[in-house]
């Protein structure tokens, strides 16, 4: 599964809370399912508004963020010159 990725704009809802609120329930419902989720507070260039950003994955789809390399480096050989 692929991450999710959903914005809740200010401007949306009559009031910030609203807007805010609606992005905490989507988190708190995929949450449930299992997913990771992570909320996040933008603001708009051009007029300052705010954006919640709302970004879940499932953790089945997570990648271990310290992975070992698992490529093996090639040997050294010693040049013989003569």
């Amino acid at each position: 599964m692929s991450l999710i990725q959903e914005i809740f704009l200010e401007t949306d809802w009559e009031e910030v809370e609203q807007a805010q609120a609606a992005c905490d329930e989507r988190a708190a419902q995929l949450k449930a399912e299992g997913h990771t989720c992570t909320c996040t507070t933008l603001y708009r260039i051009t007029d300052g508004r705010r954006v919640f950003l709302l970004e879940a994955q499932h953790p089945n789809s997570l990648e271990p963020e310290n992975k070992p390399s698992r490529r093996k480096l090639p040997a050294r050989r010693s040049a013989q010159r003569g």
